[in-house]
């Protein structure tokens, strides 16, 4: 049996992370994937670049990085799901090719944001009590609270979380060519089944929803379990 041809995964980070929150994927996930971590502007690799104004304009930058040898695929996690989706509109938008699947885990879908539950605290500039309400909301681990490294990566999640509260989805959304699969923990209070449902007219491919154990960071904590799922995904795409 002929093996498939490689797949490239394009991983786009949650708020506060960065590219190196994808390191043990390029070196763990199986044949025939390959995860190439993607960074937007003003934060890790790229944190000497300006920030984009817009959660769509940092998507539109994404797109014109993306450059795919053969099959291809994006999955974002959290932010980043929310972020994946807004990069393949913008891959359509300028005609190229589009992902086989995009993938997002722990994500909300754009009509289901809402008024961000931390625009009060970004702008009251209260370090203490943004990073209470987020490990609360189990976006960060609690002992992130008391981190001597805290005045590095609170700018960056403030930078992340400015871009997720200004985002103002389309009215009618744009369905994507590209099946949509969505991943949610069954911990996470924020991405229930019915939420991840929500989803679905935001495609005209396959919408599939699926679960992991875990909270909202299930798709590092459960490392195995979520590479042998896209390994499986890739199988099932290789001969269409």
């Amino acid at each position: 049996m002929t093996a498939p041809d490689p797949l490239t995964l394009y991983c786009v980070p949650h708020a506060g992370g960065s590219a190196r929150s994808f390191v043990r994927w390029r070196r763990e996930l199986p044949p025939p994937l390959r995860a190439l971590p993607l960074e937007i502007a003003g934060k890790g690799l790229r944190s000497r670049e300006p920030r984009q104004a817009t959660l769509r304009e940092a998507a539109a930058d994404l797109a014109a990085r993306i450059d795919p040898p053969g099959r291809y695929a994006l999955l974002g996690h959290s932010m980043g799901g929310l972020l994946a989706y807004e990069t393949a509109r913008a891959l359509h938008a300028l005609g190229r090719p589009a992902p086989e699947f995009v993938l997002v885990a722990a994500a909300r879908p754009p009509h289901l944001l809402g008024d961000s539950p931390y625009g009060p605290l970004l702008a009251g500039g209260d370090d203490d009590a943004l990073l209470d309400a987020l490990a609360g909301h189990g976006r960060i681990p609690p002992e992130v609270r008391r981190s001597p490294m805290r005045h590095q990566f609170v700018p960056v999640i403030r930078g992340d979380l400015a871009l997720l509260a200004g985002h103002r989805p389309d009215p009618v959304p744009e369905p994507l060519p590209s099946d949509l699969v969505c991943w949610y923990g069954t911990g996470d209070r924020d991405t229930p089944p019915a939420v991840m449902a929500g989803w679905r007219p935001y495609t005209r491919g396959e919408h599939r929803v699926e679960a992991f154990e875990g909270g909202h960071f299930f798709p590092h904590e459960r490392f195995e379990e979520v590479a042998a799922r896209l390994a499986d995904l890739a199988q099932q795409r290789a001969g269409r």
